[in-house]
């Protein structure tokens, strides 16, 4: 079988697989059920991973390479991009976005059972390797006057992340009906953060564009790193 068909299966595979995951959970979803919605053999599967786990993993090192390729584009595509208001909104939007991710974001019990637990203790918890906001992510917007230099870069990082896990959380608390609709929600949040955050004269959005571009590039090849470790 060619390349291009084995590749194609294997999306197959993967969709099917993402689909029944997020509606029923992984411990309710077997390998069978993959099979028959990607319309192949259990045979099939195991051509390409060895176990219900393996396809897991290739699932979202899968979404996480669309996820940065999405947030790329949108950057790419913004001339506005390189404010700390566009980079929340589309972590946000591009999260929201991609149930799995979403997910594995906020490790979901009820999506992924025990699976993110432990995935994250098997591999030394560097799923955190993976979090946008990071220390050196906020002292490089900071060196290219995209956030505020006087306040102290590791404590921003953690109150982003706080709110950013608040955000994906919030439908645990608070019934969707009784919530404005998320993406504006993350529109004020974002409208907020740069209101604290944003130095004096607006910033530097060309040199803050070039930063977030480059961590999303070094997120693409630590997926890929890790991806080849597996």
């Amino acid at each position: 079988m060619a390349d291009s068909d084995n590749q194609e299966r294997a999306d197959r595979i993967l969709d099917a697989a993402s689909k029944l995951i997020v509606h029923y959970g992984y411990d309710k979803t077997t390998v069978s059920d993959i099979a028959n919605e990607a319309g192949v053999s259990k045979g099939a599967i195991y051509l390409h991973w060895k176990s219900k786990d393996e396809v897991l993993e290739a699932l979202i090192f899968r979404e996480s390479d669309r996820l940065v390729e999405d947030m790329l584009a949108r950057i790419e595509a913004d001339p506005d991009a390189g404010t700390i208001f566009s980079l929340y909104q589309y972590a946000i939007v591009t999260t929201i976005a991609n149930p799995l991710i979403h997910a594995v974001m906020t490790q979901d019990v009820r999506v992924l059972g025990d699976f993110t637990r432990r995935w994250i203790r098997a591999n030394g918890g560097r799923a955190e390797e993976g979090n946008l906001f990071r220390d050196e992510m906020v002292k490089q917007l900071q060196e290219a006057n995209v956030i505020r230099a006087d306040l102290d870069a590791q404590m921003i990082s953690y109150i982003m992340g706080l709110i950013r896990y608040g955000f994906l959380t919030v439908h645990d608390i608070i019934p969707p009906e009784n919530t404005p609709p998320l993406q504006e929600v993350g529109k004020t949040l974002g409208l907020l953060l740069e209101k604290a955050l944003e130095p004096e004269g607006g910033g530097d959005k060309e040199a803050g564009r070039q930063v977030l571009i480059q961590t999303l590039e070094n997120l693409r090849e630590l997926v890929r790193q890790f991806k080849e470790k597996r």
